[in-house]
């Protein structure tokens, strides 16, 4: 994996730069060293008992909710959406995988999802406002039922990939398992190292890897090409892990968080200076 002194060069501005004005941002969560304390540790919202919203992924019903979020964020339309489903299924005690095998349940909530989506809105006190009305979409739930059908499977994937210290085991399944995308034959791809990355921050398996962790979507491509980081399309899984180790040789434990908030950050590159 080949990194320029000036890719090198551009990186550390861009983390300097990250780093200054994280706390403006409501995904960013930064330990004392500068590390990325991940996403779901604190999604910066409270129920309206002022009580925390968070995933604990040491718990198999906060760990489902990992795997819903990014059902949710494989989907067109703004990250909050994603966030709030997983608040919504965690408040209203509908995160356990075997709700979501019931073939009714998941169709009831398809129905309900515009009421779900202004109930949620009603039931979290927000840090940040968000930027766009919350909506759930239908494709999503259908999803989440695939994910239930599957779970089994899934967490022998996880305990096979730790044991064997290759979660390269656990990437190759959950890419293979078709209808977890927008479409019922569709399969997911560029937002499974954000799985692994959160499991690496809260050290539930200690063994990952961070060159595993590092999400290349649409937006961390458009900043990395903005900036002049040369990455490859991640169109297949072989792809995928190139983008992120590269990111991650760059970044380090910021993963990619610093690509993901620079459209957020306006920050705007002229010769060698961010400004």
């Amino acid at each position: 994996m080949f990194v320029s002194i000036e890719e090198k060069k551009i990186a550390h501005r861009l983390v300097e730069n990250f780093l200054k004005h994280s706390e403006k941002l409501p995904y960013v969560n930064i330990g004392k060293n500068n590390e990325y304390l991940g996403w779901v540790k604190d999604f910066n919202l409270r129920d309206s008992e002022g009580r925390k919203i968070f995933l604990d992924l040491a718990k198999e019903d906060d760990l489902f909710l990992l795997f819903v979020l990014v059902l949710g964020w494989s989907r067109t339309g703004p990250w909050e959406n994603a966030v709030n489903l997983v608040s919504y299924l965690k408040i209203n005690g509908k995160d356990k995988p075997s709700y979501w095998l019931e073939e009714s349940n998941y169709l009831s909530e398809i129905n309900l999802r515009q009421q779900s989506a202004e109930l949620i809105y009603s039931q979290l006190q927000y840090e940040i406002e968000p930027r766009y009305k919350i909506s759930f979409r239908k494709d999503t739930f259908r999803s989440i039922h695939v994910l239930a059908t599957k779970w089994d499977a899934i967490i022998n994937k996880l305990e096979i990939s730790k044991l064997r210290s290759d979660y390269t085991i656990f990437m190759t399944y959950l890419r293979s398992v078709r209808g977890l995308g927008k479409l019922p034959n569709e399969k997911i791809l560029k937002k499974i190292p954000l799985i692994l990355r959160e499991l690496r921050c809260q050290r539930i398996f200690k063994n990952i890897p961070g060159e595993l962790c590092c999400v290349a979507d649409r937006r961390v491509l458009g900043a990395a090409q903005s900036l002049g980081i040369q990455l490859v399309n991640p169109s297949n899984l072989s792809n995928l892990i190139e983008c992120s180790t590269k990111i991650y040789k760059l970044m380090g434990d910021l993963y990619d968080l610093p690509l993901f908030a620079y459209k957020d950050l306006g920050l705007k590159m002229s010769g060698h200076l961010i400004r």
